[in-house]
């Protein structure tokens, strides 16, 4: 095992030299992806938009005008408010004084409000029922964190080690599988699984090359999950 990294390694250290290169690429990519995203919305076909959006994005404040072209997607065409919401509290995360910044503000509690009038039928909320909400927003803001640092994390340990996504290790006997669900992220996935976000890097590593090197989830996608 020692000898075959040693060697992918030894294969892949030239390309180390070439990251900045790498990077105008992925810019270039995001940049053809936004501009596919802008022509489906044009066209009407917004999960299409969606998807291209998502392509677009790097993580920094640079594609944050994604973020904010979905949440309005979300908001405006397909219903979703659970989805712009993440959205439009992505776009504040990553530019928080950006032009957008009060409408994402506004947008955003206009959802909320829609998400606990339509959990609570419109009628007075106990108090226990709006703790519980609560407390469900807490574990989505800590899945929400998860995923932002899993993705600085990940840009690590590719810019350390390029040769890190040529392959994984075996999946372990006994492995289950799961198919990803809208609104699934690795650390929800390992909380469902192992009770537990801390195992996120497991499922992601039994899966490396099926995601690409990404922790962003396709829906419809089958993951080995290793066991406990």
């Amino acid at each position: 095992m020692r000898i075959r990294l040693l060697l992918t390694a030894l294969l892949f250290l030239p390309l180390a030299a070439f990251l900045p290169g790498c990077d105008r690429l992925f810019s270039q990519k995001g940049d053809e992806a936004l501009g596919m995203a802008q022509e489906k919305e044009k066209e009407g076909d917004y999960q299409a938009a969606i998807q291209w959006y998502e392509a677009s994005l790097d993580g920094t404040p640079r594609t944050a005008e994604s973020d904010y072209s979905m949440a309005l997607i979300y908001d405006d065409k397909l219903n979703n408010p659970i989805a712009a919401l993440d959205h439009y509290q992505r776009y504040l995360e990553l530019t928080p004084s950006g032009p957008h910044a009060a409408d994402a503000r506004s947008f955003a509690d206009q959802d909320k409000f829609k998400l606990v009038n339509t959990l609570s039928n419109g009628n007075f909320m106990p108090q226990q029922d709006a703790a519980r909400l609560k407390n469900q927003n807490f574990e989505l803001q800590e899945d929400l964190t998860d995923a932002r640092n899993q993705i600085a994390s990940l840009r690590a340990e590719i810019a350390q080690n390029p040769g890190a996504l040529t392959g994984s290790d075996p999946v372990p006997h006994g492995a289950r599988t799961y198919e990803v669900q809208p609104g699934d992220t690795l650390s929800s996935i390992s909380r469902m699984f192992y009770n537990t976000t801390a195992r996120w890097r497991d499922i992601r590593d039994a899966n490396i090359e099926k995601l690409g090197g990404s922790v962003r989830l396709k829906v419809g996608i089958v993951l080995v999950i290793p066991k406990e």
